[in-house]
């Protein structure tokens, strides 16, 4: 009997520690939410993790301003790309874009401004001239400047640029 009162007596002060102790206290058996808060928080600043996702916004502002300033998100690449043209269809190219023509027959499309650069023979080829293949053609200004096929043309561009249907 007075082994069964001992351990009784035992497991009462065991759970009078449990049960009075102060919530988040050392002697608290249990871990509380508000104990997580503050060792997270001094930890976020402790290793300045709260300036990093500030940094992050930063940077994802400056790379949205970039993409606005270089015209936003039309198709341009600094590599250049094989685009085909076909019947009923014209290359529409933003300023300082490139083109080669590699096959087909193709025409300028100019505007009131002039037409494309031809850089291999150092002369402006204006609205209805016949593209020179294997010659370098730059677009001077948005303008609704590019080429369009009767047939089916093929070009090497470097740039922005958009295909669409011929009015």
């Amino acid at each position: 009997m007075k082994k069964i009162l001992i351990f009784v007596i035992v497991i009462a002060l065991m759970l009078t520690t449990a049960i009075f102790a102060a919530p988040g206290d050392s002697s608290d058996p249990i871990v509380v939410l508000s104990y997580l808060n503050q060792r997270l928080t001094s930890l976020i600043s402790e290793y300045k993790l709260d300036t990093v996702s500030s940094l992050n916004t930063q940077i994802a502002d400056l790379k949205a301003e970039i993409k606005t300033l270089k015209g936003g998100e039309s198709s341009g690449s600094q590599s250049l790309e094989i685009v085909e043209i076909h019947e009923g269809e014209k290359l529409i190219a933003e300023e300082g874009t490139e083109l080669i023509l590699r096959g087909g027959e193709a025409f300028v499309i100019g505007s009131d401004s002039g037409g494309l650069t031809n850089v291999t023979k150092g002369k402006d080829f204006v609205s209805g001239m016949s593209v020179v293949a294997n010659n370098l053609l730059i677009v001077p200004r948005s303008d609704g400047r590019g080429v369009y096929t009767n047939d089916y043309a093929i070009f090497m561009v470097r740039g922005a640029y958009e295909v669409t249907e011929n009015n």
